[in-house]
């Protein structure tokens, strides 16, 4: 795989991501999310471990440790998600998650002392500023504990995606795709045993065939082929440009939406001019952030002077 290709694999399961949306509304709120958690990903688990089981004899107490770390992270993710989530709207929700890549910034600045060039902070700040405008969102939700929450969520996804990036680069892809969902599923079901014993939450699953597929999108194609996708990409491009084709998830449930709602009858995405100047703004500083496009550009310049 190079750099193109794995660009195109992350646009392509940035929109595999897109979908499911679609499906989540099919899980009734009576439903634990631990209990959706757990039963995903162990479903999700079997994926990768059917098509690499015999990757597990290279198994080493470092990549149980990297699994576990990522599976701490995106629990932490799951859980501050939830807590916000019902007290904040979906649109300022989006908008909040839509800027990890601001996150992925520092805490590579931090944790690497890994400087971005002018171009990447241009294309950061151009980024941000399309997410703003395509958000359209009531900012005053900002002010409040919930969207605080969800602001932890999307530093806890920040550093998942981070680590990811880290871990591909010395350990096998598919262990640890393999391993933070196995961690996962076992920290969902403690969870999930907990909510049962002493918040009288049901330890049982529905029947109802809408909520079984939610769970079979969510397991195959979310937790088993964007899980390992993700991981594999993440050795050829770097933990920002992921987080920047990550953000572009709105732009495409935008585009898509006339579809969905003819086919599937989903509420149409009410497209404004406003948010198509996001979109293309969005687009735009994500462009800017690749040295091809910025050498590209610097070509036409020179070509005219």
């Amino acid at each position: 795989m190079n750099k193109l290709e794995a660009n195109l694999s992350m646009f392509l399961i940035t929109f595999i991501s897109a979908l499911q949306n679609i499906f989540l509304v099919w899980v009734a709120d009576s439903v634990s999310y631990f209990a959706f958690l757990c039963i995903t990903n162990l479903l999700g688990f079997i994926v990768p471990f059917v098509f690499f089981f015999s990757e597990l004899f290279r198994l080493d107490f470092k990549q149980i440790k990297q699994s576990i770390v990522l599976s701490v992270e995106l629990m932490i993710f799951n859980i501050f998600l939830m807590l916000g989530v019902s007290e904040v709207g979906a649109t300022m929700t989006n908008a909040i998650l839509s800027t990890d890549f601001v996150f992925i910034s520092f805490i590579s600045f931090l944790l690497y002392k890994q400087i971005p060039d002018k171009a990447t902070v241009v294309g950061i700040i151009i980024v941000l500023f399309g997410v703003i405008i395509m958000s359209d969102a009531d900012f005053s939700e900002l002010f409040n504990l919930y969207a605080l929450y969800i602001a932890i969520a999307n530093i806890a996804f920040s550093f998942f995606i981070v680590s990811t990036g880290v871990y591909a680069a010395s350990s096998n892809p598919s262990i640890i795709a393999m391993g933070q969902m196995f961690f996962c599923f076992l920290f969902s079901l403690i969870l999930w045993s907990f909510e049962a014993a002493f918040l009288g939450v049901d330890f049982s699953l529905p029947s109802d065939p809408a909520f079984w597929g939610s769970v079979i999108y969510v397991s195959f194609f979310i937790n088993g082929l964007y899980g390992v996708v993700q991981v594999y990409v993440q050795r050829y491009i770097s933990p920002l440009s992921t987080a920047m084709i990550l953000s572009t998830e709105t732009v495409m449930l935008m585009a898509i939406s006339p579809v969905l709602t003819a086919f599937l009858g989903t509420p149409p995405e009410i497209i404004t001019v406003t948010k198509v100047i996001g979109a293309f703004v969005m687009i735009l500083g994500i462009m800017l952030t690749e040295p091809a496009f910025v050498s590209f550009l610097k070509g036409l310049v020179h070509a005219k002077n």
